[in-house]
């Protein structure tokens, strides 16, 4: 079995305001996180919201869904 060498990433957050970010990988964007309200939501994709505690929590889930997918 092959090992795959850990390659570096670039994660940029880019604040839209409204306590709302922006998370991109290589200029693809994976994503919105929603701090207005208690919980805060990200949106994956057109028709997907998840509901998380923390913002580090939503930028986590937000690359794991790119990283299933890429």
């Amino acid at each position: 079995m092959a090992t795959r060498k850990n390659k570096a990433i670039d994660v940029e957050i880019n604040d839209l305001g409204n306590q709302i970010s922006e998370v991109k990988i290589n200029k693809n964007v994976l994503g919105k996180i929603d701090e207005s309200a208690t919980p805060i939501k990200v949106n994956v994709g057109p028709n997907n919201t998840q509901v998380v505690k923390t913002f580090d929590e939503g930028v986590e889930v937000l690359i794991a869904e790119y990283n299933l997918h890429h």
